[in-house]
Order: C-alpha cells, then structure tokens, then sequence
C-alpha cells in the first residue's frame, strides 16, 4: 500500500516538474472555454452587411429595403447597379448578402401579378446563408402578407377576413431547449470537451511507455504492474475532472449556457467518459513500443471522433459503415447526450445506453492495459535478470580461478 502511495504522488511530482505539462492539461481546455463562450456569446449572426440591385426603385422597393435596415439581422451597406458588382463586392467582403429587384417589380404588384424579389448569400460561410434565407424569407413574408392584406381591405375586406384570406391555415414556430437558435448553446461543450479528449488522450497515451523508454521501470518495481496503470489512470482522472469541472462552471455562469441536469448525472456521465479516453490511451501507450508512437496514434484515432460523433453532423446522414465506425470514439457516446442532460435536464435512464457503452470501453481498455502492461514488465525483468546473470558469470569464473 506505501508503495502505491508512493507511486501516486510519483506521478503528481513528474507532472508538477514539468509545468508545461499542467498548463496544457488544466489551461488549454480552460482557454478554449473562454474562446468559445465569447465568440458565439452573441448567440447568433446580426447585421449582416446586404448589398441592392433595384431595377425598379420605386418607393415600394425602398419600403422593402427599409424593412432589411430596420431588422437587427442586416444592415444594408449601399446600392449597386448590377449583379456583377455584387459578385465582386462579396469577393472584395463588402457584403455578405443582396436582394436584388427586377425591372418590373412594382408593376407587377399594381397589376395584381406575383411581384418576384432574388435574395441572395454567399453561401461560402454556411452561417450566412442560412440566416439570410430564413430571417430574409420572415421580412419579405411579412411585407407580402401586410401588401395583401391592404388590398383586400381597400376592396371592403376587413383586416381580419383579409388575413384569413391570405392565410387560411395559420402557424407559429416554437423551438424546445435553445428557443434563439443560440450557437453557443450548440457549439461550446463539444469544441470544450473535444479539446479535454485530445489532451488527456496524449499524456495517457505517454504515462507507460515513457516508463520503459526512460528505463526507470525499477523505481516503481514494488508496485504491481496492475496497479501501475490503475494508479496512473487516477491521476489523470482526478485532473481532467477538475479541468472539466472549471470549464463547465465557466460555461454555465460566466457564459450563460444552461444546464439543467443534476449533478449526480453530470458527474457519473463525464467519469465514464473520462476513464474510458484515459484507459482507451493507456492501452495505447502499453502496446506502442515508445512515447512518439503511442501519442502519434492516440491522436490520429481520435482526430476524426468530432465528425464521426455526430456532435457537428448528425450520424443519421452518415452512411452506414461510417455509422458503424463512429461507435468505437467515446466521443459519440457523450457528446449528443450530454447535451441532452444539459438543455433538457434528462437524467439517467435517457443516456443508459451510453453509459453502459463508455463502461464497457473503460472496463476492456483497462483490462487489456493491464494485462499488456504485465506481460511486457515481466519480459522486461526477464531481460534484466538475464543480462546480470551473463555480466556475473565472469567474475564467477575469475573467483574460481
């Protein structure tokens, strides 16, 4: 037991020694939290820069136009005279978006005939153009329906059967959990908890092999190469939970993303999650010959888990054997449902199956670290044993002489 102490508080002074080690371990997740929490702290897009094309400008033109600027989603930069120099402002990032009037717009509309208006994104960043298409859409239906509606009331309509007129089946939109579309509520504990698996990955994937490759193997000889991994595996335990709690306190009350679930299920979901990338590294680190090889591996495995987890695309899109492989990343099974814990409160029995599949990859990466570990510490005291037999022989020989 003194021996398992000793060799706990080994592992806290290696790292302690080498601060650098800590500041990547504790600071760089902590650090991403607050990149995070800031850039989507506005939660979604505003005043995007809009460029007009009008052809008809006349003053409906310029009511529509006027909508756009009065909207907190778009500021509208200036006129242009033709589709080209709107191709060329978005290249030169003058604007982002354009609506774009035809010559026979306002016409159309006198007549009684569909007037058409294009609206237009560069659809380069996914964000604008999904933002211009919806709120664009919300502005332009608003301003058909209130164009409609007058018409009908100027033929004797009242404002209520021209409304039932123009929307016989009536609707409204609510949204669950992230009612403002908030990109933080959507981003920030993924990119977080991504940063706090690849940095504990690494130096689990470096905590046993470095032993054999520094040959320091005899300085923790008395501890059970069992309790070897088991020790080393607390340690980084105890520090990715400390460095996941800070972040999560940072973006609950520093950043305002919510969350709803208890404690007792954030605690018990983030340790399986923990201990199965900790043991997932060990195991790494176990079978690689040297530290290089083992990072180098543990941090291409788990490179592509933030696609395949399903966290920034759902997996339903993905094909099948993608599907498949997104299983084996424990990534997959904590992203979505903490998520889930934290914007609906679910508790336990909603992310069980996760649970039990983050269990099952602690438990046989643990015991497979284990058993490796053992073996390969055995065949390293063989090889030691042999080599003192071989360098005593001699004097063996020169004392019988």
């Amino acid at each position: 037991m003194i021996a398992a102490f000793g060799l706990f508080f080994r592992e806290w002074l290696y790292l302690l020694k080498r601060p650098r080690t800590l500041i990547i371990m504790i600071f760089i997740p902590i650090f991403v939290t607050c990149i995070c929490g800031m850039s989507f702290s506005a939660g979604s897009f505003s005043h995007l820069k809009m460029g007009v094309v009008d052809y008809s400008y006349t003053a409906k033109t310029r009511e529509v136009v006027e909508a756009f600027q009065q909207s907190s989603y778009f500021d509208v930069v200036g006129y242009y005279e033709n589709e080209e120099q709107i191709e060329k402002a978005m290249k030169d990032g003058e604007i982002v978006g354009c609506i774009i009037f035809p010559g026979d717009f306002t016409t159309n509309l006198q007549q009684g005939r569909q007037a058409e208006v294009l609206l237009g994104s560069s659809a380069v960043n996914m964000g604008y153009g999904s933002t211009i298409n919806l709120r664009g859409a919300e502005i332009l239906g608003t301003l058909s329906t209130q164009t409609a509606v007058k018409s009908l009331v100027a033929k004797g309509y009242t404002v209520d059967d021209g409304l039932a007129k123009m929307n016989p089946v009536g609707f409204y939109t609510r949204q669950w959990y992230n009612p403002t579309n908030n990109f933080g509520y959507f981003l920030t504990f993924g990119f977080v908890i991504a940063t706090v698996q690849q940095v504990l990955i690494y130096f689990a994937a470096i905590s046993l092999a470095r032993e054999k490759e520094s040959g320091k193997l005899g300085e923790i000889k008395k501890v059970n190469p069992i309790f070897q991994v088991v020790i080393k595996a607390l340690v980084y335990y105890i520090i990715s939970m400390g460095t996941w709690a800070v972040c999560c306190w940072l973006i609950v009350n520093k950043y305002g993303i919510p969350m709803k679930g208890s404690f007792d299920v954030w605690f018990g979901y983030s340790s399986l999650f923990f201990l199965s990338v900790i043991a997932m590294g060990q195991l790494f680190s176990a079978i690689m010959p040297n530290p290089v090889f083992a990072t180098s591996f543990s941090l291409v495995f788990t490179s592509p888990s933030l696609v395949l987890s399903g966290f920034t695309w759902p997996t339903m899109a993905f094909t099948s054997f993608y599907q498949k492989l997104a299983q084996v990343f424990p990534l997959t099974h904590f992203v979505i449902g903490y998520r889930n814990v934290a914007f609906m409160g679910i508790g336990f029995d909603a992310v069980h199956d996760e649970m039990m599949i983050l269990g099952y990859i602690s438990g046989g990466c643990l015991i497979l670290s284990c058993v490796i570990w053992l073996i390969k510490v055995k065949r390293i005291e063989k090889k030691e044993q042999a080599l003192r037999i071989s360098e005593e022989e001699p004097d063996i020989q020169a004392v019988a002489q």
